[in-house]
């Protein structure tokens, strides 16, 4: 008879409860954990084919060692602790060679970012010597998160349980959080609220919308501005909060005075009319909250469009009041980073500092060094859950940049595209053979007064060498002569020291295996900035922002045009006169995993490339035909899929296609790795130049 272990799905970052059947050692079902307080017995298609993906034949058993050249595919099986040493053995070289700052770690979300991204890789990078953590970030939510926090001093996440109005600004709930999220903004639809999508795309939540918006991609900057340029000409901005807590609003001010209606429909493509009535909309609705999502990223301008919109949300008044736009407190859990270890003069190989400083080194800055040896050399790199060969743009570019390194590691499920340039590639355990300390993410809570704390459960033993993310850390850094700095025998005794701050033991997730969601007072979540101020270096909302200026950034969320765009004349956008972007997420997929799972396959088995109508007739293009979308870059070949829902001069390619264990290509063979945001380094993956053709 099957028993039931109540864990937590990390398919995603969402972290539904989850019961999972297990018979014999091995499990056999799945379904949603009814007392959930986040999920409510809820599972995305994911979850539910869990089962598919965790006994994946394609999945890594053995830990192999390279014979041949570089990419050359051939191996030979070798032990874990044989592979552990040639590791060791291959980093103390490299270290005695180019010291330790040489060596690189990349992390993808495959097993989930929680306290294994700072707490134990950048622990193991610290004690070893080296700055260089770096990962895919630049594409997914940090440029947003810079944006904001630039501006108001942290995330204002959008209180949707009780507003009257939100702005879902290249949000998809219904894609990206569909069991919690897009479950609460249904209630608040129900409940009256009004519901506006602003998207480039005709997406689910857009038909649940009652007023959709769709700007050109790469605009969103210019349509905030061209917003707050409205409210201001009407007097309908608070004044009050205003004169009190925001900094640099004359400022503000003189910029958007540029911004009108009618030259923001030029930029926009939204008609001036529509500009004006949901300007005036979130303006007058009491209260009002704005959902920013990815589709603010991956674009030449996304920092300053994040801080344009942070700036709409300012000077309505919208912001830390019950219904607006709300800094939610989460579990914090201990620091155990041991950042004073690392050498204070060690310089990291980032180009982009205010993005260091909170998630380490951009992917791109990680490509360049490798191409250049700029600022000085990288020759190992450690590859965790995530694949830079395909996650990063340009993937000839990135390949090339890979191939060079003297030393490649890949710890991931699978024979990855980085993988198959590696030396050493280490099989790692699934998320349901692990347990892991789970603190709910922003957009994932019960409520917008609560917080939640969880312990994701393993539920199966590992099959063959298949280790977990702390184990191959923990046992590596002792190989490396750092094992003093990872004193733990266990996992759990890692836990146990991470969790103090919190109030709760292990023992206490355990006995809760649905997780523990504390209740948050009135003044822990609403109006906090009245006795604190704001957690800018002004105290107030930085409308003009001091860091960026003493950055030698624009201090103002001014629009700067995308990168790559259709100009009249352009000899580019005369041989590439469509508008690409790579930015359909689907709810069957995270980022580029789960392509082999027999369910999820059954219900898109393929990539392709979505068409206006129009534009497929103009270019004698039928619906399913075999098409060619080229860029600068490369080409690809995929169906047409003829929709509506995009303008006429512009494609739309999933994401996430081209790892080798997988069929389909990839996006990013076309995708541009610059211009970029100066800020953030986020390349232009949403807008770029593409030509379609018959193949």
């Amino acid at each position: 008879m099957a028993k039931i272990v109540k864990t937590v799905c990390q398919m995603c970052n969402r972290y539904c409860g989850m019961n999972v059947y297990v018979e014999n050692g091995k499990m056999v079902k799945a379904e949603g954990m009814l007392e959930s307080p986040v999920s409510l017995g809820g599972l995305c298609p994911k979850g539910l084919s869990a089962v598919q993906y965790e006994y994946d034949e394609k999945r890594l058993m053995h830990p192999l060692k390279r014979v041949g050249e570089r990419g050359g595919g051939k191996w030979t099986q070798i032990s874990w602790d044989e592979a552990l040493n040639v590791t060791a053995e291959r980093l103390q070289d490299i270290i005695k060679k180019d010291g330790a700052r040489s060596i690189a770690f990349y992390k993808g979300q495959g097993g989930g970012w929680e306290s294994i991204w700072k707490n134990v890789i950048w622990r193991f990078m610290n004690v070893l010597g080296s700055p260089n953590y770096c990962a895919h970030s630049h594409l997914c939510y940090i440029p947003m998160m810079m944006g904001m926090i630039y501006t108001t001093g942290g995330v204002p996440l959008p209180d949707v349980d009780h507003t009257n109005c939100i702005l879902l600004w290249g949000f998809n709930p219904f894609t990206s959080a569909v069991v919690n999220f897009g479950r609460r903004l249904l209630d608040a639809k129900q409940r009256g609220a009004k519901v506006v999508v602003i998207d480039p795309r005709f997406t689910s939540a857009a038909s649940k919308a009652d007023f959709f918006i769709q700007p050109r991609p790469g605009t969103d900057g210019a349509l905030a501005l061209g917003m707050m340029n409205v409210i201001l000409s009407r007097e309908l901005c608070d004044n009050e909060f205003i004169a009190k807590w925001t900094h640099g609003f004359s400022q503000l001010k003189e910029l958007i005075q540029n911004y009108t209606p009618r030259l923001t429909e030029q930029i926009t493509g939204v008609p001036a009319a529509t500009i004006e009535e949901i300007a005036t909309l979130y303006a007058t609705t009491k209260p009002s909250c704005i959902g920013v999502g990815n589709g603010i990223d991956q674009h030449t301008n996304s920092v300053q469009a994040s801080r344009a919109i942070a700036c709409l949300m300012a000077i309505t008044g919208n912001i830390e009041n019950p219904g607006g736009n709300i800094f939610l407190p989460r579990f914090t859990l201990a620091d155990m980073t041991l950042a004073d270890k690392l050498p204070p003069d060690t310089q990291a190989i980032d180009k982009h500092p205010l993005y260091a400083r909170l998630w380490g080194v951009p992917g791109p800055d990680m490509l360049d060094t490798l191409i250049s040896d700029e600022p000085y050399p990288i020759k190992g790199l450690i590859a965790m859950a995530g694949d830079p060969a395909t996650s990063l743009s340009d993937t000839g570019r990135a390949r090339q940049a890979l191939k060079k390194l003297d030393f490649l590691v890949v710890h991931d499920l699978f024979m990855t595209a980085a993988a198959e340039l590696a030396d050493i590639v280490l099989p790692a355990a699934s998320c349901f053979e692990y347990s892991q300390v789970i603190v709910y993410p922003f957009l994932t809570p019960p409520s917008a007064n609560s917080k939640s704390i969880a312990l994701r459960n393993k539920v199966v033993d590992a099959p063959g060498e298949c280790h977990s993310d702390f184990e191959f850390i923990l046992e590596l850094a002792k190989k490396l002569g750092l094992g003093e700095y990872f004193p733990w025998n266990n996992v759990e005794e890692a836990f146990e020291e991470e969790l103090k701050p919190t109030g709760f033991t292990l023992r206490d997730l355990k006995e809760n295996p649905a997780g523990i969601s504390v209740p948050l007072e009135h003044h822990e979540v609403y109006m906090k900035h009245i006795e604190n101020g704001f957690p800018t270096p002004t105290k107030k909302v930085e409308l003009y922002s001091t860091t960026f200026e003493e950055h030698g950034y624009d201090p103002l969320p001014n629009y700067e045009e995308p990168g790559e765009r259709p100009i009249s004349g352009n000899d580019m956008a005369e041989k590439y006169p469509l508008l690409c972007s790579a930015a359909i997420k689907p709810v069957l997929y995270t980022h580029n995993q789960f392509r082999t799972v027999e369910w999820l396959r059954e219900i898109m088995p393929d990539p392709w490339v979505e068409i206006h109508p129009q534009r497929a007739k103009d270019l004698g293009i039928g619906d399913g035909e075999l098409v060619v979308v080229e860029s600068p870059r490369g080409s690809i070949k995929v169906n047409a899929k003829l929709s509506k829902d995009i303008h006429l001069n512009t494609v739309y390619l999933p994401h996430g296609w081209g790892e080798p264990y997988a069929h389909g290509p990839a996006d990013n063979d076309i995708t541009p790795d610059s211009p970029r945001c100066p800020v953030s380094a986020s390349t232009p993956n949403r807008a770029f130049l593409c030509n379609v053709k018959k193949a």
